[in-house]
């Protein structure tokens, strides 16, 4: 089972209905993040919408999948902070967690938040999406249309994650006439392909076909994909030569929204923003795989990013520093090697860490536009790993041969360090926990 969280942007409008309509507002190349809703706090909710925002990020795609009072707690926490901070939220029904049978299900449950002001409308339509959900036939997609129609009009853009019953083709909405668009889940590589450079290919697909019949098209990004909880829940999706490449497949291909996977999705270690400690109280093997793995460190480039497809850029090359400083950055790496034994763990390593994973250490340095001669050279303890001459603005590398040790990252200007990164935690061969999370290290430093 998949689990996720989204933070969206779009298009507010009125409602078109006979209600008096919320104010209006309008967000420009929305770009968001999914939020799973788990029992966070009030406190948690409001301080989650306030990093989101000073990022740039438009809204939550709130992934919803069960009708419980500490669910309904955190949605109404969310949309009473939402409306006080003027950020925006759609919700996102997960149907792959089983408790939803047919959209019907929670029409009821839209039609209460779709008059709020913070509700994420794009074209005049209130947003709802899903995570999975393959197997909803178009008329019962109809029926949900049809049950909310007196409170207003809904944009249907689901998320799909399985190729096997929802294969990306240039014909995909000839039979899904019922549906607004279509949201690609997978923003990483298959598995099965090995040790590549995440593709574009299926979002291109989706896009033509969006685009054929003047459907939306939205696009996610991502990290990594790992879980590490039981025989079922453990698997890698490849982080290596994903995220920074990702970067520049969204600025060419100019989706109508990007959504980053996730906003706080713990257990499946593509969080990129806060992860309290509340949701995760019931899973003490969730709580593992996180601790000290603060991905905040992301926060360095993704500023960057989100201001090149505000202003429409088609490239990364003007993705540089908006701290004002030198150089801006962050790196990420596995803090156990390939080959890594973890003799304690009551779960083998997934096998996908031999197919997929990399001894690497990966990153993004942003360069002001008028500086060059810079160096990153990234080290593991006292040794050397590798080098690379920086450009201005936008730099990736991937160096090989991560080994044991603690590792950093510095850029120099000539014999002037003026900035760099350095992980807390130590790479090991062996290790209590089989954990392939990334550990994510900005700089300057947070």
């Amino acid at each position: 089972m998949y689990f996720a969280s989204t933070v969206v942007v779009g298009l507010l409008a009125s409602l078109g209905s006979a209600r008096v309509a919320p104010r209006q507002s309008t967000v420009t190349k929305p770009i968001v993040a999914h939020y799973m809703i788990g029992e966070i706090t009030n406190a948690h909710t409001r301080q989650d919408i306030v990093d989101a925002k000073s990022l740039g990020l438009d809204g939550f795609a709130m992934n919803y999948d069960t009708f419980a009072s500490w669910s309904n707690n955190t949605v109404e926490y969310l949309f009473k902070n939402a409306d006080d901070l003027g950020f925006k939220l759609f919700f996102s029904f997960d149907h792959a967690a089983g408790n939803f049978k047919t959209p019907s299900d929670y029409a009821d449950y839209v039609k209460k938040y779709m008059v709020r002001d913070s509700y994420f409308k794009i074209n005049g339509k209130a947003l709802v999406s899903t995570f999975g959900g393959e197997d909803i036939t178009m008329s019962q997609w109809d029926t949900f249309r049809s049950k909310v129609a007196s409170i207003g009009s809904v944009a249907i853009v689901p998320g799909f994650y399985d190729t096997g019953k929802a294969p990306p083709s240039k014909t995909f909405f000839d039979n899904r006439g019922s549906l607004d668009g279509v949201f690609n889940w997978n923003s990483w590589q298959q598995t099965s392909a090995g040790k590549v450079t995440v593709s574009a290919a299926d979002d291109k697909t989706f896009q033509t076909a969006a685009k054929a019949k003047g459907k939306i098209f939205m696009m996610g990004m991502s990290p990594i994909q790992f879980k590490h909880i039981d025989e079922v829940q453990n698997w890698y999706r490849r982080g290596e030569e994903n995220l920074e490449y990702r970067f520049g497949q969204a600025l060419n291909l100019q989706p109508d929204i990007i959504q980053l996977q996730t906003w706080n999705d713990a257990g499946e270690s593509h969080y990129m923003g806060n992860i309290w400690p509340e949701p995760m109280s019931n899973s003490e093997k969730i709580q593992n795989l996180v601790k000290d793995f603060d991905h905040k460190g992301y926060w360095q480039i993704l500023p960057a990013f989100i201001k090149a497809w505000k202003n429409g850029d088609k490239t990364t090359a003007n993705m540089v520093p908006t701290n004002n400083k030198a150089v801006q950055g962050a790196f990420w790496h596995h803090t156990l090697t390939v080959d890594a034994t973890c003799p304690d763990d009551d779960l083998p390593k997934a096998k996908d860490i031999t197919t997929a994973a990399e001894n690497a250490v990966t990153g993004v340095v942003l360069v002001p536009k008028s500086k060059t001669g810079l160096v990153a050279v990234a080290s593991i303890g006292s040794k050397e790993l590798n080098s690379t001459k920086l450009q201005p603005g936008y730099n990736s590398f991937k160096f090989m041969g991560l080994t044991t040790g603690k590792v950093q990252v510095e850029v120099w200007d000539g014999s002037t360090m003026i900035g760099g990164g350095y992980a807390p935690n130590e790479v090991k061969s062996i290790g209590p926990l089989c954990n392939y999370n990334f550990q994510v290290v900005g700089f300057p430093a947070n």
